[in-house]
């Protein structure tokens, strides 16, 4: 794995969202009668390569069988955004686990099997100037799993997470909402974990 490539590829990817969806919400969404086309349209942007045969029928999209659900074009985009970067979170985690992973083992070390444990192994090596990057990526976990396993809700579970990254403050049941902002301040926290474990690597 290529990790500086890997994170050039997922940023530009969200640089490329953001600029799609403000496009998109400037013009209102552009005419929602036209999904059906732009979903076809869609299904013809990348080649799939599954490496197998899947059982799974092709089927084409039937007029009026899809809608986006909302009074009106910012209620729509509204959702749209907040769930998108909810995928775009995500996948911030995923990449995360994998350059941890990989780091991890370069440094001689066995990685741990979950992110949590990931993090609590970068926060123990880390010089305590970038201890606010470590802290993020535990952050990262508590959010992470907030969303996949708790319908986007703060639990026991986050809460023990968050205090290990010295959060205080969270409230058991609230509703997590995340931002672009959001992503970009995470990011920035594994890019700095990324760069300290270079030089843990590069220093023996």
């Amino acid at each position: 794995m290529d990790i500086d490539d890997s994170m050039l590829q997922w940023s530009q990817t969200v640089y490329g969202v953001a600029h799609s969806l403000h496009l998109a919400n400037s013009i209102k969404l552009g005419n929602l009668t036209a999904l059906i086309e732009s979903l076809s349209a869609a299904e013809q942007w990348n080649q799939s390569d599954l490496g197998f045969t899947s059982s799974l029928p092709t089927k084409r999209f039937k007029d009026g069988s899809i809608n986006l659900d909302g009074k009106d074009h910012g209620e729509v985009f509204s959702i749209l955004s907040e769930n998108i970067v909810k995928i775009l979170f995500v996948n911030l985690a995923v990449l995360a686990d994998e350059c941890l992973n990989q780091l991890i083992a370069e440094a001689g070390t066995p990685p741990p099997n979950y992110l949590t444990s990931k993090a609590e192994w970068v926060k123990s090596r880390i010089e305590d100037k970038y201890e606010w990057a470590a802290n993020g990526m535990l952050e990262l976990c508590a959010l992470r799993n907030a969303v996949v396993h708790n319908g986007g809700k703060i639990n026991k579970s986050v809460i023990d997470i968050l205090e290990k990254a010295g959060v205080t403050d969270a409230k058991l049941g609230h509703e997590v909402s995340l931002s672009f902002g959001d992503l970009f301040r995470y990011r920035r926290a594994l890019r700095t974990v990324i760069g300290e474990l270079q030089k843990l690597k590069q220093n023996g």
